[in-house]
Order: structure tokens, then C-alpha cells, then sequence
């Protein structure tokens, strides 16, 4: 099952809610570096000239720039990140204007990016997101490998509500990704492998294995996903479920479902790891 889930963890500890300083989330980094589900190291534009010196010499990190002092400075950070030797550029990661026009801001994004460096621009679930996929998909791989990005938790609510987006709108994105064969990342909230309320502040939080399997029913069905049987998956607490469903996957579906879920940020790499481990996917066969 190492297929269904190599590098699928980025690594945000710099970010909320975490928000590690480089001096403790790069050992940690360095101490989880080799384990399959390990993804990127994920970095703000802002922080490349501290990050650089804090690397050491034996440092190969591959690193994923998430462009948050924007467009006009995205060039010098990805220069900056092309000339050190210590981490390969792995791809960038932006959210255009959030009071702008959607599908026009992502326009206007993508006619700006740096030529083949994977990109995954943040989509926000409002009026227009479909027109933003389609734009997306129109211009995926004419210069830069395009992808979106989906925050699957943030949103503030009541004790009892969701943290984020419910299993309904995450299985409309997943859907119409899958129909425009546009890949997605998520961020935001999705530390756990299973659905579940946090009991300290009473939200319900998405599962990355949730969203993985909806991306698997997703791309098992030939004849294009089902957003209510997506949203069924996605809004399951049973875990011994999602694990037997999860270990019968087969690998052509997974392999397919892994090029549309590239992989979501989480700010503790150990969690999802340790969840995984819990639930059965773990041995000397090259699980995670």
C-alpha cells in the first residue's frame, strides 16, 4: 500500500496552527526525512533568507515556496531558492486576491508564473470556483504545471459545526477536479487520518484519508465521480471501515487517485504517521 500514500504529508510546521520557528521544525524536519508519506518542506517566500541560513551542509531538502509577500516578489524567491544547493525546488503554492474576480485573478496569476515549476493556486469555495477550475485546467501544462489547492479547514464555527468546508462542497471540488483531470493539494486542518471533533473546541475536522478514498472512488468510475457518494466517504467517522476500504484499493485506482490528491500540508508530520500506524499501514513491505 506504500504507493497510496509516498509523500503525501507536507511538512507546514512554520504555519497555523503550529507555527514552529525554523530552528525547531527544520531537526524535525531532518529526524523525519526518509519516511515514505514525507513530502515537502513547506516555506514561506519571507522566511527563504532565514531558512538558507539555517541549512547544513549536508542538507538536500526538497522544498515547496509558498508565495505569501505575492506575485511581484515570486521571482526573487524563486531564484533565490534555485541558486542554493541545499534544497531542490519542488513547486510553489499562491492564493490570489481574495477581493478580486476568482477566475480573473487566477488569470491574471497564471500569466505571471515562472515557466515549469509545478503551481497549485488556491481555490475558495464562492460564486465562480468552477469557472477558476476551468481556468485552471485550459492552462494546465502550456508553461507550468497548474494544479488547485483546496483549505479544508480555517473557517471558524459553532460548537458542533464544521471547521471548514462540509463533505458536500470538499466532494463537489474533488468531483469537478476529477472531471478536468486537474490535480489538488489541500491545507488547512486535515492532521488526523478520519473525520472527527476535536474535543477541545467541538469542530468536526476533515480526514486526509477520507479525502484520499473520495479521490479514489472518484477516479474508479469511468463513467465521471458521483459528488453524493464522494461526500458519503469524506463524511464517515468509521475507521475500521475507511482502513478496509482503504486496503482493498487497487493500485491502478491509487496510483490514479495520487495524480489527482497530490498530497495536503499538515504542521505535525509525527500525527499522520502515527494515525496511519494505528490503523494497519505499517510494516517492512514499504507501507508507510
Amino acid at each position: 500500500m506504500g504507493f497510496l500514500f509516498a509523500r503525501i504529508v507536507d511538512d507546514a510546521a512554520l504555519f497555523p496552527p503550529a507555527r514552529e520557528s525554523l530552528e525547531t521544525a527544520l531537526p524535525a524536519h531532518r529526524a523525519a526525512a526518509g519516511h515514505p508519506v514525507l513530502g515537502r518542506f513547506l516555506c514561506p517566500a519571507s522566511k527563504l533568507d532565514e531558512l538558507r541560513r539555517h541549512l547544513l551542509p549536508e542538507d538536500l531538502i526538497d522544498l515547496g515556496i509558498i508565495a505569501d509577500t505575492g506575485l511581484d516578489d515570486l521571482g526573487r524567491a524563486v531564484d533565490t531558492a534555485r541558486r542554493e544547493p541545499r534544497v531542490r525546488l519542488r513547486s510553489i503554492e499562491l492564493a490570489p486576491d481574495p477581493d478580486a474576480d476568482q477566475a480573473r485573478a487566477t488569470a491574471v496569476t497564471i500569466a505571471r508564473l515562472p515557466a515549469g515549476l509545478p503551481c497549485h493556486i488556491e481555490v475558495r469555495p464562492r460564486p465562480g470556483w468552477r469557472e477558476t477550475l476551468d481556468r485552471l485546467a485550459a492552462a494546465r501544462g502550456h508553461r507550468t504545471p497548474l494544479g488547485a489547492k483546496l483549505r479544508t479547514g480555517g473557517r471558524e464555527g459553532p460548537p458542533g459545526g464544521e471547521y471548514g468546508p462540509s463533505p458536500a462542497e470538499v466532494a463537489a471540488f474533488i468531483a469537478a477536479c476529477a472531471e478536468r483531470d486537474l490535480p489538488f493539494k489541500c491545507t488547512a486542518g486535515l492532521h488526523h487520518a478520519v473525520r472527527h471533533v476535536d474535543d477541545d473546541t467541538g469542530l468536526t475536522h476533515h480526514g486526509f484519508l477520507n479525502v484520499l478514498l473520495a479521490a479514489c472512488r472518484a477516479r474508479s468510475r469511468p463513467d465521471g465521480a458521483d459528488p453524493a457518494e464522494l461526500a458519503d466517504v469524506l463524511a464517515s467517522t468509521d475507521a475500521a471501515a475507511l482502513a478496509d476500504e482503504a486496503a482493498h484499493v487497487s493500485e491502478a485506482v491509487g496510483r490514479a487517485a495520487r495524480e489527482l490528491f497530490v498530497a495536503f500540508g499538515s504542521c505535525d508530520v509525527r500525527t499522520p504517521r502515527t494515525d496511519l500506524i494505528e490503523l494497519g499501514f505499517s510494516g517492512e513491505d514499504g507501507d508507510p
